[in-house]
């Protein structure tokens, strides 16, 4: 038997635009990088690690999506700012450093709220 959120989420997500889409990605990271945020207060170092390359899984998802003939300088400034982050994630996995990972969330936050703002347009 399906599980009734699982049908719902890939009814959500199968319905969505592409910014739409992004904007979900987001959400998904920065769930993760919370995730981790709390395993490195607990001292779970397998439990931080395991949100980190689930964040990391999508950020390069995103970052290996960009179509830079179409997104010209906006997908460059993107794809610079997604390997940022990304940086920013490994530097703070190596030294369980809880304030890289939150300065990523804010960035993620504001990218995020320019996808939602595009995706009610579409």
């Amino acid at each position: 038997m399906n599980n009734p959120y699982e049908s719902y989420i890939k009814t959500e997500l199968e319905t969505l635009s592409l910014p739409g889409l992004v904007a979900k990605g987001y959400d998904r990271i920065i769930l993760e990088l919370k995730g981790a945020i709390e395993n490195i207060d607990k001292g779970d170092i397998k439990g931080k690690i395991q949100h980190i390359s689930k964040a990391l899984d999508i950020l390069n998802t995103l970052l290996y999506g960009l179509d830079f003939e179409k997104g010209g300088e906006i997908a460059q400034n993107l794809s610079e700012l997604y390997s940022f982050c990304i940086r920013e994630i490994q530097l703070a996995n190596l030294k369980n450093d809880k304030k890289r990972l939150e300065d990523v969330i804010n960035i993620l936050n504001t990218l995020k709220g320019g996808w939602e703002e595009l995706a009610q347009k579409v």
